[in-house]
């Protein structure tokens, strides 16, 4: 039986997410003819924490979403918290707040720009296999049951699991460059004043955190988070260990009423345990592990790196020797800049937090003094900005 759609562009984009269509809008913006394929139709649940930062939300209004969102049902964040275990916090405003949008949300308007920019977008299709050009041609070939389609240069924006990898020989990653988070809503939960997300850094949960975020329409997203070396090293299923986090925070969540089933996820980390790309083919997203390691953020990274990946692949269409290796180091270097030595910051941030629970540093005020310095200035945050 034949593929049920085929042609050709001179960018396809495998994914539809905040990384795919950040990188088609700014494609067809430019010019470049552009098609973007998504396994799923939309609008469609997404397992996520809901929260945008504030400068993703500029991204966001650069690509033309931002009037959609802001229509629509969304919290602001003004403050964030880092709570310990025995009821200590240290927190932080922000000047500009972010905001707490659902992903079926933000999604839906994010491809609405998409779409208005002229790329082309199609739905409801999967892609299996990138297939390379042979004999060093440029460029590649997606297959799946439904299609069949060639382009200049690909760029990968599926998340976890990223087709790109088969492609590029690797393997699924372990250890520090993942980690888990399973997460649920509930309605009936008691908002604090002004806007506060609050982020628990717990003894049960090492090298992670779990969350209570502002409620949309009185449903609020709660739930935990932890690097995969440290999760390996339980015997708790991430189901489990929400049901613990909820347990432990009774008071907190005092008439909660779940709204719907836990959904667990897996994010890749940075740095990227390899690289973001080769030859006509870049990765974007979950799919080029652009995920902040201390707090499992992963919007702005994604808008960021699409449209790094955009501006990228046109500038090597418009050579016309496409995606060669000196665009590819170039790309690399301005990536490692832009994400991927910020991560490496983060995780050694994440082990320092971890060291600080551990040795209940909390309890010592000196301890908390200087922890509230660093956290209230924003120190070494780059997706979101206090001021």
């Amino acid at each position: 039986m034949g593929a049920a759609l085929r042609g050709r562009s001179q960018v396809l984009i495998v994914g539809a997410g905040p990384a795919g269509c950040a990188a088609g809008i700014t494609l067809a913006r430019a010019g470049i003819e552009v098609c973007v394929v998504d396994r799923a139709r939309f609008p469609r649940p997404k397992t996520c924490g809901d929260a945008i930062s504030n400068r993703a939300l500029e991204r966001i209004e650069q690509l033309g979403a931002l009037p959609a969102i802001t229509s629509g049902p969304h919290a602001l964040v003004r403050r964030a918290d880092a709570v310990f275990p025995d009821g200590s916090r240290v927190g932080r405003a922000y000047q500009r707040p972010g905001m707490i949008v659902p992903r079926l949300q933000l999604d839906v308007a994010l491809l609405a720009a998409l779409r208005e920019s002229g790329a082309r977008v199609v739905e409801g299709t999967a892609v299996r296999a990138l297939e390379a050009a042979p004999d060093g041609g440029v460029g590649y070939r997606a297959r799946g049951p439904a299609i069949d389609w060639r382009a200049e240069l690909v760029i990968a924006a599926d998340g976890p699991g990223s087709i790109a990898w088969a492609a590029m020989g690797r393997a699924n990653p372990r250890g520090r460059s993942l980690a888990v988070a399973a997460t649920q809503y509930f309605e009936g939960v008691r908002d604090l004043p002004g806007g506060v997300s609050e982020h628990f850094f717990e003894h049960e949960l090492p090298c992670g955190y779990g969350w209570v975020f502002p409620s949309v329409d009185g449903v609020v997203n709660v739930g935990v988070y932890q690097r995969a070396d440290a999760y390996q090293k339980t015997d708790d299923h991430l189901r489990k260990l929400l049901k613990g986090f909820l347990a432990r925070h009774e008071s907190r969540l005092e008439g909660a009423r779940p709204v719907g089933p836990a959904r667990s996820w897996s994010l890749p980390l940075g740095p990227a345990p390899w690289g973001v790309g080769g030859r006509d083919l870049l990765l974007v997203g979950d799919a080029g592990f652009s995920v902040d390691p201390l707090s499992g953020e992963g919007i702005w990274q994604a808008l960021e790196t699409g449209i790094m990946a955009a501006e990228t692949a046109r500038d090597a269409l418009r050579s016309g020797s496409g995606l060669g290796p000196r665009l590819q180091r170039a790309h690399a270097r301005r990536c490692a800049r832009k994400i991927g030595m910020h991560c490496r910051v983060r995780a050694a941030v994440q082990d320092g937090m971890q060291w600080f629970v551990d040795r209940r540093l909390y309890r010592s005020s000196w301890a908390r003094a200087g922890l509230q310095w660093a956290y209230g200035r924003g120190a070494l945050e780059q997706s979101k900005s206090v001021r």
